[in-house]
């Protein structure tokens, strides 16, 4: 037995032997093998200095002045001729009412002459044996007067539908003057402060302005003389002559009912009307009273058949279809005037405001590739934003450019003047999430094993960034602080990494 026990100590404490090795080799290798199991990151150090930074943006673009097409008075709609986002030019026929009937104004008209004309012949004749000749002489000078005024009315050449074409291109005339006038104020102003800062010498940006100014007075100039002419049209003055000549036809008919009256008057008067007299001038003037409402609600009626486009440009909304019933001064379509420019906004904070000025230009990214004419910008106002009233502003930008569309999405991006900054970190540095901006930063800690690295997120604020490096505050960053730029995989605040160059 003893022999037995003395032939297996030997293998035990080769046995034993082994562990020690082996648990020496992977306590010894541990470390290396776990460093092989991390993200590998690359990291730098921040650092101080200057930032030629850029203000990047994006904002809708907006027409700076749509015309609406409207209409006075309610209409049924038989027809929209153009279609959302196609091109008009200045007389195309936009929407088409159902047809009123004209002629049945016409028959209204002819059947109450025959009605008083046979009141007349009848109350001339229903007493023949009472002289009324000097009420008769009223009533036929009244006849005639209302004749003559009629032949003086009919005279002028008019067109109703041509009247109002022609009031309508008067109020379009005298929007796009106020509008041009307001378009040349703001240039002037902005050119006022340009100079008011910098002085009169000539700049490009100033040249920039200048042109502005002189293309703005040209375009308001031609505004005014279009109203001007606009206002004195034949058609416009024709149609006040007729509305006042038609005036005068109503009091001529006020004139010729007072002398019928009269005649009636003095026949009631007199007792020689009998009572089935006075039940058949009931009937009649019944009938005549009749047929003057049914003229008055068919003269309230709109003859005008059609709108037609009193600017070119391109439908940008369409609020009615066919069958629909327009409600007075409710817009039909809108149409975008491309000559009254485009505007676009962008927000930036009160400190970004500050590092540009009005007049800088900047450039601009549709997003997509385009063969056509690049778009320019510059910056023509600085406001308030009034979603952020206290920290907030907004930079206005005045478009121009072909191919520019409303209601599109661009991108702005605008120099700012250069500034000294403490921390300065390579743009891939820093990551956002909905918590905000923050960077990671490489922590090391000391292990019985060696140092270990740990990514530590600290939350920061972007105060500027330029095409490779962004300025940023917070957290208590310093100059010794080494930020992570890049790693071989996604990783997380907390987690162990291995630098590049500490494998």
């Amino acid at each position: 037995m003893k022999s037995i026990e003395a032939k297996k100590r030997p293998w035990v404490m080769t046995a034993a032997f082994i562990f020690m090795v082996v648990m020496f080799v992977l306590m010894f290798f541990s470390n290396t093998i776990m460093n092989r199991s991390l993200p590998e990151v690359s990291a730098q150090y921040t650092q101080s200095g200057n930032i030629n930074a850029r203000i990047r943006g994006s904002g809708t673009v907006n027409a700076n002045d749509p015309f609406s097409v409207t209409t006075d008075s309610v209409h049924t709609i038989k027809e929209v001729r153009p279609r959302l986002g196609e091109e008009v030019s200045v007389g195309d026929v936009l929407v088409v009412f159902e047809e009123k009937a004209g002629t049945d104004l016409e028959v209204a008209q002819a059947e109450l002459l025959r009605l008083e004309r046979d009141l007349e012949r009848w109350l001339i004749e229903a007493s023949p044996n009472v002289n009324y000749a000097s009420l008769n002489r009223e009533v036929q000078r009244a006849r005639d007067a209302l004749t003559e005024a009629q032949k003086t009315r009919d005279a002028i050449p008019y067109n109703e539908a041509a009247f109002l074409q022609a009031q309508a291109t008067v109020n379009a005339a005298r929007e796009l003057e106020s509008a041009w006038q307001i378009e040349l104020d703001i240039a002037s102003r902005s050119l006022e402060t340009y100079d008011a800062i910098y002085g009169t010498t000539e700049t490009f940006e100033r040249n920039a302005l200048v042109v502005a100014v002189n293309a703005a007075r040209a375009s308001y100039t031609n505004a005014w003389i279009a109203l001007e002419r606009a206002e004195s049209s034949a058609t416009l003055q024709n149609g006040f002559l007729w509305t006042a000549a038609n005036i005068d036809v109503i009091d001529a008919q006020k004139s010729l009912d007072l002398a019928l009256e009269a005649l009636a008057n003095q026949q009631r008067e007199d007792g020689r009307v009998s009572e089935l007299f006075n039940l058949t001038l009931q009937d009649k003037n019944r009938e005549i009273a009749e047929k003057r409402a049914e003229i008055a609600e068919l003269e309230n009626v709109e003859t005008t058949s059609e709108i037609t486009a009193l600017v070119s440009g391109r439908v940008t909304q369409i609020n009615y279809k066919s069958g629909d019933t327009t409600v007075p001064e409710s817009p039909i379509l809108v149409i975008e005037v491309s000559d009254r420019g485009y505007s676009l906004n962008i927000p930036v904070t009160a400190e970004q405001s500050t590092r540009v000025r009005v007049g800088d230009f900047a450039e601009v990214d549709r997003g997509w590739w385009s063969w056509g004419e690049p778009i320019s910008a510059i910056l023509t106002a600085i406001r308030t934003d009034p979603m952020n009233p206290t920290t907030g502003r907004l930079l206005v930008f005045t478009l121009h450019g072909n191919d520019i569309e409303s209601n599109s999405q661009l991108n702005i991006t605008i120099a700012q003047r250069s500034e000294n900054y403490g921390i300065i970190v390579p743009r891939n540095a820093v990551r956002s999430d909905t918590n905000g901006d923050f960077v990671l930063v490489v922590v090391s800690r000391s292990s019985p094993l060696g140092n270990r690295y740990i990514a530590t997120r600290v939350d920061v604020t972007v105060l500027a960034s330029d095409d490779t490096q962004t300025a940023i505050s917070g957290g208590g960053l310093s100059g010794w602080d080494f930020v992570i730029t890049h790693s071989d995989r996604p990783i997380e605040p907390g987690m162990q990494v291995r630098l590049v160059d500490n494998p």
